[in-house]
């Protein structure tokens, strides 16, 4: 229910990213110089507040939530993977004004990296439906592109909320 920026992204995946380098240096270590690939799952219940985009009103939101992450990299060269997708349902009252709304939201991110460049795309998606008949739609991609200088060369961040 709120905006997530690329910035927030890219700090998740560059967390990521640091957990696949030093899952490769262990690799390594163990002898491993072929690809090396983890998933994780995540399946349980978050709880949060966050702000109605359509009326300022705080929202206590419970989620229900599938998540799962893939890393690859390669030890013996300079390039790692990675991508999640998370879906969850979305129960949430509005504090102002009562309204409960519940719905589905999906989110999916991704980076790659190497010696030569690195990018990472971002896409979300919430629709929930209030107990009054209301709606709130929310849509975003992100996308940006690292040169080896470290300079931007691709950025954008698009979201769009519709109240209805």
């Amino acid at each position: 229910m709120h905006a997530r920026s690329v910035a927030v992204v890219l700090a998740a995946l560059a967390g990521v990213a640091t957990l696949a380098v030093v899952l490769a240096a262990g690799a390594s270590a163990a002898g491993g110089d072929h690809t090396q690939t983890s998933t994780q799952n995540f399946h349980g219940l978050n709880t949060s507040t966050a702000t109605n985009p359509c009326n300022g009103d705080t929202i206590d939101l419970s989620q229900s939530s599938n998540i799962v992450s893939h890393e690859t990299f390669f030890p013996a060269g300079d390039e790692a993977w990675g991508t999640f997708t998370e879906e969850d349902k979305v129960v949430g009252t509005d504090e102002g004004t009562g309204v409960v709304y519940s719905g589905h939201s999906t989110f999916w991110g991704n980076f790659n990296l190497n010696n030569q460049n690195s990018n990472s795309t971002f896409t979300g998606s919430v629709h929930v439906t209030g107990s009054d008949g209301s709606s709130i739609s929310y849509h975003e991609v992100g996308h940006i592109t690292m040169l080896p200088d470290g300079s931007i060369s691709v950025s954008f961040d698009k979201p769009s909320i519709t109240c209805g």
